[in-house]
């Protein structure tokens, strides 16, 4: 097969391909906290019982192949929109850090609205609040960026180990009372989203999401910002404007990555069907494989998917999701609204077994390509990209609209 430079046009569909699948695949992660009181136990460091077989299968699925690898994807998008959009407005002699600090903020607000009012893991503000530390590397040598990037993942899954210092004693205790807070947030839970009542759907969501989420997110902070450097570095040597030069590297990444990641993944399944005892530490060791190793899962999927695309049958299989990428921020906010909506507002929540919600997401996930196709076919923005824009811009938009003209990539 002959690899030809990918032309401007290719360039951006490949980014919005992989934009567009991520942002489904966090959705069948997200969908379970939206859902079933998954959450509760998850962050208590407890495990539920008396759920179904259907139930947990559908769950270490999930666990196995979408939970913490998903998220870093975006992430490293992020980091590559950051480069480009910034590059070229730098091109057009426009302010570039006033800029991105107000794009930043907008997107920081966004996200906060969104985990008021709808599903208290977004992850908006995290990549608004971590996207303006990239500024201090727009200027930095590729070889500076690359290393700090390894550095800080490296540095995250050191720290993420140090969880396994506790004693056992002190964990097993500790579990046992959270076991216990977990079930009284659930029961809770159950009244507040099957009442049918937004007010106080509300009223539990600020007190038993939106405050747990945001003391345990800071624990997420160093892999996302490792991602996004990685990907501002991806951005800085054109990475998708050469991905024929790359293909030798991208399949290095796709062996490596792809063995420890089968590595891990198999520990993890072995740990949660019980072939290996973990004891006390089971969950402690689930959380660190999953989100601590996942970013290998995350790499092993990229280099896959680039690969992939290079040959004209995968490309027009997965085109459609390019219309979805390009709309990430509606697309992921649409999500939350539709299943707020479905499980609080006619109280589904905790009604129907997982398979059931996985079909759920997979209509969901149907009828969002086929709105964001027939969107992106009239108007050169999503909705809410637009709002984002317009809101960054103001006055001064259709200036702006000329000076990145082109760059329809999300960021």
């Amino acid at each position: 097969m002959k690899l030809l430079p990918a032309s401007s046009a290719e360039r951006i569909s490949t980014i919005d391909i992989l934009r567009g699948l991520a942002v489904f695949g966090i959705f069948f992660v997200n969908i379970l906290y939206m859902s079933t009181t998954s959450v509760y136990f998850e962050r208590s460091g407890v495990v539920p019982a008396g759920e179904s077989a259907v139930n947990q299968g559908v769950k270490l699925v999930i666990e196995l192949f979408l939970s913490g690898k998903c998220y870093p994807i975006l992430a490293f998008l992020f980091g590559v929109g950051f480069f480009i959009l910034l590059s070229r407005a730098e091109q057009k002699g426009m302010r570039i850090y006033s800029f991105f600090l107000k794009r930043m903020l907008i997107l920081y607000l966004i996200g906060a609205a969104h985990m008021l009012f709808f599903y208290g893991g977004d992850i908006l503000r995290t990549y608004g609040l971590l996207g303006c530390l990239l500024l201090l590397f727009y200027r930095r040598k590729e070889r500076t960026v690359l290393r700090w990037a390894i550095s800080i993942l490296i540095v995250f899954l050191l720290m993420f180990s140090l969880s396994f210092l506790q004693p056992a004693a002190d964990l097993k205790e500790s579990q046992s009372k959270n076991y216990t807070a977990a079930q009284q947030d659930s029961a809770a839970a159950i009244v507040a989203y099957q009442s049918g009542n937004y007010r106080e759907w509300l009223a539990f969501h600020l007190n038993e999401d939106v405050l747990p989420a945001l003391a345990m997110e800071p624990i997420t902070y160093p892999s996302t910002f490792g991602m996004m450097l990685l990907g501002f570095y991806g951005g800085r040597i054109r990475l998708f404007q050469r991905i024929a030069e790359f293909i030798p590297l991208l399949r290095k990444i796709r062996i490596i990555s792809g063995l420890i990641s089968l590595l891990v993944t198999a520990l993890l399944a072995m740990a949660r069907l019980k072939a290996i005892d973990f004891g006390v530490y089971e969950t402690t060791a689930a959380q660190y494989l999953i989100y601590g190793f996942g970013i290998f899962l995350s790499l092993y999927y990229m280099s896959t998917i680039l690969l992939a695309l290079q040959k004209p049958f995968v490309k027009k299989l997965l085109h459609p999701f390019q219309y979805a990428g390009r709309m990430t921020l509606t697309n992921y906010l649409l999500q939350s609204v539709i299943s707020i909506v479905v499980f609080a507002g006619f109280g589904l929540y905790l009604k129907l077994n997982l398979v059931m919600v996985v079909g759920y997401c997979f209509v969901v996930i149907l009828a969002e390509i086929g709105f964001s196709r027939w969107w992106m076919s009239r108007f050169p923005f999503g909705p809410m990209e637009w709002v984002w824009r317009r809101l960054t811009y103001g006055k001064l938009e259709q200036a702006a609209k000329a000076s990145i003209s082109g760059l329809k990539i999300g960021h």
